[in-house]
This record gives C-alpha cells, sequence and structure tokens, in this order.
C-alpha cells in the first residue's frame, strides 16, 4: 500500500473503531478500498449498523451541518474544502467530516459515533493515551501504532450520542506533498477544545 493509501486507512481505523476492516487493497488513486466489513463477532456485511437501531446515524452528531463556517474560519480551516464521508469506508452509523488547515500542511477530520473511550483505548492500533478534559469531558489524546515520524494524532472526546455515550475525534493528518510544519498533537487538541461549545451536549 502506498504512503497516501496508509494515510486513509489510518483515519479508517478510527472510522472503523468497532468494526474491523476485513480487507484493504489499493486502487489507482491509492486509496483503500474495503473488500468487507466485520463486526466484533466476526460476520461480515456490506453495511453494518448498530444492534437495536433503526436509523444509526439519526441520533448522530454531524460535524458536517453542526460545525458552523465561521468557526471552522476562525480555527484555521477552508470550508470549501469540506469532504463528507471516507473514500472506500462504509459511513453507515457514523458522521464523517474533514477539511484542509488554511496553513496547507494538515487535514482535519472529525468523525463521529458510539464507541466509547475505552473501546478507542481497547484498539491495538493506537498507543500513547494521554488523558484530556475537553469542554469540560474526558478526552484521550492518541497516535498511532507505527507513526515514527509522529506524522498524525487524534483527539477523542466523550459525548452524547442520543441516549447513549458515544465519542467525536478530532484526527490531524499531515499532508504528505506539503509535509509536516507544526505538532499535529497540538493542533488536535486546539480544534478539539475550539469546537467543544458546538458538540452534544454543548461544552464548558
Amino acid at each position: 500500500m502506498t504512503s497516501r493509501g496508509n494515510k486513509l486507512r489510518g483515519i479508517a481505523l478510527v472510522v472503523g473503531v468497532v468494526l474491523v476492516l476485513a480487507g484493504c487493497q489499493k486502487t489507482t488513486d491509492g486509496s483503500p478500498t474495503t473488500s468487507g466489513v466485520a463486526s466484533a463477532t466476526g460476520a461480515t456485511s456490506s453495511s453494518v449498523k448498530p444492534s437495536g437501531a433503526k436509523d444509526p446515524d439519526a441520533a448522530i452528531w454531524d460535524p458536517c451541518t453542526q460545525l458552523p463556517d465561521d468557526a471552522l474560519r476562525a480555527g484555521e480551516l477552508s470550508p470549501d474544502t469540506r469532504t463528507k464521508d471516507l473514500v472506500g469506508i462504509d459511513p453507515t452509523g457514523w458522521q464523517v467530516c474533514s477539511w484542509r488547515s488554511s496553513a496547507r500542511w494538515y487535514t482535519l477530520a472529525v468523525l463521529s459515533g458510539e464507541p466509547t473511550l475505552q473501546q478507542f483505548q481497547d484498539r491495538k492500533d493506537f498507543e500513547n493515551f494521554t488523558p484530556l478534559t475537553v469542554g469540560g469531558r474526558p478526552s484521550l489524546r492518541f497516535s498511532f501504532v507505527g507513526d515514527d515520524k509522529q506524522l498524525d494524532c487524534g483527539v477523542a472526546v466523550e459525548v452524547p450520542q442520543g441516549k447513549v455515550k458515544g465519542t467525536v475525534g478530532f484526527l490531524v493528518t499531515t499532508r504528505y506533498s506539503v509535509g509536516r510544519l507544526g505538532d499535529p498533537c497540538e493542533q488536535a487538541t486546539r480544534h478539539a477544545n475550539e469546537f467543544a461549545k458546538y458538540l452534544p451536549g454543548g461544552g464548558n
């Protein structure tokens, strides 16, 4: 898999925190595609929905519609670069949106779903967990296993998703075409704090 493919797969690991990517292969544009999505029990289907949910997306906070353009600009992100969902990833049960930073060296993806902070911490793909408080909420900063150059960093914030606890993740990924021009963890933490008041239930 190419470096670009690995980058997208890193984002996919966050989206799949309670799902396992059953297959990943390189396409002509370098984006990973999935040959199926397996649940934690090993069942495979093309669309896995949280059990007991008639419409799993209905109660999940959507960053694409809930983060105002003015707030994005104030956070040094470009609203015009908004991208909904991720190529090759089944978004069922998730709300995903990303923007390019005005500085152009990184992209911020905001991922909203039902996995808990404990599920994030139980993943073998993540490491270097640091407890944080974001907007008065329990949170975790984390990095990806194998990211020796520290090009990516994420912050997961505990939020209510409908009637259950879930998380909103802020993932900063360095753009290979530009290179790292700052600290991804500082940026992920900054964005999480700046946007905390827009998260489900508000923030301090």
